[in-house]
């Protein structure tokens, strides 16, 4: 019985799957090989297409799935390996690299999630009729397609600070927040459909309370004598609450108000709302250790190769060892577009705002010292950690928890653009 191995793993935000299945085909199948379809300079042979076909049709067995009619099913995935292979040829373009520690880190995370050593994974591997070897291509090629798309798309993404804004204004970036608020309610009951008399009575009975509330009166001696809510006779306390807890009349508007605050009249059906935020917990009030760095990235592209970019970046390294300032190298060498004029600082930095191979350094570090270059995807990275705080970053996590959720939710639509764009300018024959 072949062993089936269920190889999710996480690379920085995304998940990449990977199933074992063979990748055999049979004698007969690659004595004579032809071309499939030609892309660019490039091109897919028919037992690349046949190799492929056998793992989908598997895999599609596996999840006890439709399988489609063969001539449907070849155009599918013969389309699928050319969209692949237009994305290995940018990432080239790019000089998207994964470094041997990034694949033995993915390879070490496939076999953890799989309750597996890495040695009963190479097992399984062999025994599912596999070679490490090729299983480790794959993988290698599944990371480089994955960080390819999110160098690209992440360049076509801009998301401003008001739409940030408008997110947290919104019932969704409510749900972002874990704040609580400690809520007290006055209500002024009068339904729309009352007598003039009525409202006149209501409005005068509003107009006391506002007077008071100028006059620095307190609120829950107010709500006792004035409020026609349940709650009254507790002072019009609504205890603890989140925003989502709310309906959207409090929320919308308790989400713009700060401890203390009170807020104008709400209406609705039921009458007159006055609402106090008394104090708030949770997420605004969080603490973390700040740290602020600089950063020297150089990129692999098609001027530079890997190993132009590693010459470049040891004899930067050197120079910084020599006691040549950091910021000075950075504006003459960086290829990081938002640091390199500012001298390579990132600013203050939460934890986790870093990829984690990009962080895993940072931690390290202590004040005041300087990385050794370390590889990523796309190049080199030098880090320096200049000073570290502990601070009250609630808002700021929310803010990127904020960017984070349009990001994503621009992110499918922008990789199918980018998709479409290098497919039309591609040169494609499919024999």
């Amino acid at each position: 019985m072949n062993v089936l191995i269920n190889c999710k793993y996480k690379l920085a935000s995304c998940l990449i799957a990977a199933t074992l299945f063979p990748w055999q085909v049979s004698q007969a199948a690659t004595d004579i090989d032809y071309i499939a379809a030609v892309v660019n300079d490039d091109v897919i042979m028919e037992s690349e297409l046949a190799m492929e076909l056998t793992s989908v049709s598997r895999e599609l067995e596996r999840q006890q799935s439709i399988v489609a009619p063969a001539d449907v099913l070849r155009e599918k995935v013969l389309e699928q390996l050319i969209l692949e292979l237009l994305q290995l040829q940018a990432a080239e373009r790019l000089g998207v690299a994964i470094s041997e520690t990034m694949l033995n880190n993915a390879m070490a995370n496939i076999a953890k999630n799989n309750n597996l050593t890495l040695v009963q994974l190479h097992q399984a591997i062999v025994n599912d009729g596999q070679s490490i070897a090729g299983f480790r291509e794959q993988i290698q090629r599944t990371m480089t397609i994955d960080e390819v798309g999110k160098i690209a798309v992440k360049r076509r993404i801009n998301i401003s600070e008001k739409e940030i804004d408008q997110y947290l204004a919104s019932q969704q970036g409510a749900a972002l927040s874990d704040t609580e608020y400690l809520l007290y309610h006055i209500l002024i009951s009068v339904s729309e459909q009352a007598s003039e008399l009525q409202q006149q009575v209501a409005q005068q009975k509003l107009n006391d309370v506002q007077q008071a509330l100028t006059e620095d009166g307190d609120f829950s001696s107010l709500a006792i004598t004035y409020s026609d809510a349940n709650n009254a006779l507790s002072g019009g306390s609504l205890g603890w609450r989140s925003l989502s807890q709310l309906p959207s009349l409090f929320s919308d508007t308790v989400a713009q108000m700060q401890v203390g605050d009170i807020s104008q009249p709400l209406r609705n059906n039921s009458g007159y709302h006055i609402i106090k935020v008394a104090d708030q917990r949770g997420l605004a009030l969080q603490e973390a250790d700040q740290t602020k760095a600089n950063h020297i990235l150089i990129l692999n592209n098609e001027i530079r190769d890997a190993q132009a970019s590693k010459a470049l970046v040891d004899e930067i390294y050197e120079r910084l060892q020599k006691g040549e300032e950091f910021y000075k190298l950075a504006r003459s060498f960086s290829d990081d577009a938002n640091t390199a004029l500012k001298g390579g600082d990132m600013g203050w930095l939460n934890p986790g705002q870093l990829p984690d191979f990009m962080q895993s350094q940072l931690d390290i570090l202590a004040t005041g010292s300087t990385s050794a270059p370390f590889q990523g995807p796309a190049g080199w990275h030098i880090l320096q950690v200049s000073d570290r705080q502990k601070k009250n970053v609630g808002e700021n996590i929310l803010r990127n928890k904020a960017r984070d959720a349009l990001y994503e939710s621009k992110f499918a639509g922008e990789m199918e653009n980018w998709m479409r764009e290098l497919r039309n300018d591609a040169y494609i024959e499919i024999r």
